[in-house]
């Protein structure tokens, strides 16, 4: 843990309000909050049960992903702690950024999902870039090459934009509910990343070096995730007395069926189709293509979700959470066209 930690952290304070559920202690006409004593008269004691306190934290968030996250995001932690490779340094921070990576993707498909389904015009919205020379900020506006950009970075720019966008306008967006905080730790995991790239494949110990800044990190970055729990992704099956839909929700990418009354949305949901992978987050139901779509195995026993990689001679690519092979849907490609010319249109200045 840093040795210059500071009392107001914002790391710091999910732990204080842990031990400070009992209000002040009052000694001698003297209160303070039993976490404040801690941190003053026994700094180290204050980092160790604080530490505890992190690992305690993302034990128990590590079992609500398996269960209940987006499988992509599930899949790849569960293969991070109890994998083959789990032990193995490498092996290891490659998982880490593919599961930040994941957090991205699905993020990325959900605000977009968001905005078309809601009409939001984004003509106007400047997106922060850089900084330029003398400090002052680069602004830029939105894109088709923005909207379908490879590059994480920018998704985590554009989603940003977005959402203060959305707070600025009091749009209330379901979005809002994704913490800039996360978004800033997600921007520095992905230049620790970028870093990693720069030697390929890392050495042993080049890995174990950088498992030392990502790891505090990307526990800190997974706690802001919470409202992923929620975050139910779907595929329109059949239609009964209720609609039965496909989940990609957990570790397992065996195929996994429900049965949802989506009340005033069931019309819509089953206008989707078989072939289009949707967002139940609450009460809000959306579409998530062309930015996450599915493919089965050839046996029809299991469920890949696949995440958009990029726009590559006029088709739409995509990378399988398993095969990790990228791939095309050319009967699709049309859909996808139409779908992203449905954000164009409300993003084009």
């Amino acid at each position: 843990m840093n040795d210059e930690i500071k009392y107001e952290d914002k790391r710091c304070q999910r732990f204080n309000q842990s031990i400070d559920v009992d209000g002040e202690i009052q000694i001698a006409g003297f209160s303070s909050l039993p976490s404040r004593i801690l941190f003053e008269m026994d700094i180290e004691a204050y980092k160790e049960a604080f530490n505890e306190f992190i690992d305690q934290e993302y034990e128990e968030l590590k079992e609500v992903v398996y269960k209940d996250y987006p499988s992509c995001i599930a899949f790849n932690l569960r293969l991070s702690e109890k994998g083959q490779d789990a032990s193995d340094p490498v092996r290891k921070l490659l998982h880490l950024k593919d599961i930040w990576e994941s957090i991205v993707f699905v993020i990325n498909a959900i605000v977009w999902a968001e905005v078309r389904f809601k009409n939001i015009n984004l003509k106007t919205t400047r997106v922060l870039v850089s900084t330029g020379s003398g400090g002052n900020p680069v602004y830029e506006n939105f894109s088709q090459k923005r909207l379908l950009t490879d590059a994480i970075k920018t998704k985590i720019q554009n989603v940003k934009s977005i959402i203060n966008h959305s707070i600025t306008n009091n749009l209330n967006l379901k979005c809002e509910q994704i913490e800039i905080d996360l978004l800033d730790e997600l921007m520095e995991l992905q230049d620790i990343r970028n870093d990693i790239s720069h030697h390929q494949i890392p050495s042993n110990e080049q890995a174990i070096e950088e498992l030392k800044l990502v790891t505090p990190l990307f526990k800190e970055m997974l706690v802001k995730t919470n409202f992923l729990e929620d975050c139910k992704i779907l595929r329109f099956e059949s239609f009964s007395a209720k609609c039965k839909c496909e989940s990609f929700n957990g570790h397992s990418l065996n195929k996994e069926f429900d049965d949802f009354d989506f009340g005033t949305s069931q019309t819509y949901v089953i206008g989707l189709g078989q072939e289009q992978l949707f967002l139940k987050w609450d009460n809000e139901i959306y579409s998530l293509s062309p930015f996450l779509h599915y493919e089965k195995d050839t046996l029809g026993f299991e469920s890949f979700m696949c995440f958009y990689k990029g726009k590559k001679d006029s088709k739409f690519w995509y990378e399988p959470v398993k095969i990790r092979k990228e791939r095309v849907f050319d009967h699709l490609q049309t859909r996808f066209d139409s779908e992203k010319d449905a954000i164009i249109n409300l993003i084009a200045p």
